[in-house]
């Protein structure tokens, strides 16, 4: 019988003492910190900092592997905020010093509860409210998230509790899954799945910007920002698909189209804050 005790710990970058206390006895660091919004004075270079100053105390503390949660095409001199923290995280990964280390790229997740999927339980909000549904630019670039569980057991196996064992001491792959429609394809299929009749389009002519602009309304009503222009711009970017398209593990994991056709009856009944979720204490 396999037994999984939990015990919570704070999450205090400033004091390193602390960090390492809590990680005394631990092999294996699942590290999945990250900021979405650079809010309240806080950067994304700021949260790759705190990555670094994690991993180097997990060296410390003696943690034989550390698996983080990177992005798909994450680069250093990326124009995108959220992209280029990513990777200078990866690069202070691969330099800690650490007996071994793993990295996982999503580029997106989605799963069992609208609360697992917020980009879809949001945009059937929508869906289910607006005769009509505007997406920035052609519609063409695409978008590859994966399941939830499916992530979940790639970390798992990443960090040698897969059925193979321990990996390679360096190890890096993708996290995606096997669809990646166009954000035309999306919206359409997540349209017929929830049963709304919004017509999606997009014109070619709108920018990341007026579709941000567009959403602010919805900012108001709801407390929360929908649509944050860097997001968008990223969405938009053709960075989110996988690294390694023939990677064999991606074809074998769950559907998002088949996955929207099954929950879309119970996407978007109520709306999911990220800023609740994710910033309120």
């Amino acid at each position: 019988t396999f037994v999984l005790l939990v015990f919570p710990r704070p999450m205090d970058f400033s004091d390193e003492v602390q960090l390492g206390a809590s990680l005394e006895g631990c092999d294996v660091l699942f590290c999945t910190y990250w900021i979405r919004f650079a809010m309240g004075g806080d950067s994304h270079d700021a949260a790759a900092d705190r990555c670094a100053r994690l991993f180097n105390v997990a060296r410390q503390a003696g943690v034989k592997r550390v698996v983080f949660t990177s992005h798909t095409r994450a680069t250093e001199d990326s124009p995108y905020a959220y992209l280029a923290g990513k990777a200078k995280a990866c690069a202070a990964l691969r330099s800690a010093g650490l007996p071994s280390y793993a990295i996982a790229r999503p580029c997106g997740i989605f799963g069992d509860t609208p609360g697992e999927s917020i980009l879809m339980n949001n945009a059937a909000w929508v869906l289910r409210r607006s005769p009509l549904f505007l997406l920035a630019g052609d519609g063409s670039h695409r978008f590859q998230p994966i399941h939830v569980r499916d992530f979940s057991e790639l970390l798992l196996e990443l960090g040698g509790f897969g059925t193979s064992g321990a990996g390679p001491a360096a190890q890096e792959r993708d996290a995606c899954g096997p669809d990646a429609p166009t954000s035309v394809e999306l919206f359409s299929h997540l349209a017929r799945a929830v049963g709304s009749r919004s017509i999606v389009r997009a014109p070619g002519v709108l920018s990341t910007k007026m579709v941000t602009t567009m959403s602010k309304p919805i900012d108001w009503l709801t407390g929360d920002i929908l649509l944050d222009k860097d997001d968008l711009d990223l969405l938009c970017s053709g960075l989110t698909v996988a690294d390694d398209p023939d990677d064999p593990a991606i074809a074998q994991r769950r559907s998002l189209l088949s996955w929207l056709d099954e929950v879309g009856p119970n996407l978007g009944k109520e709306y999911i804050s990220s800023v609740d979720r994710y910033y309120k204490k």
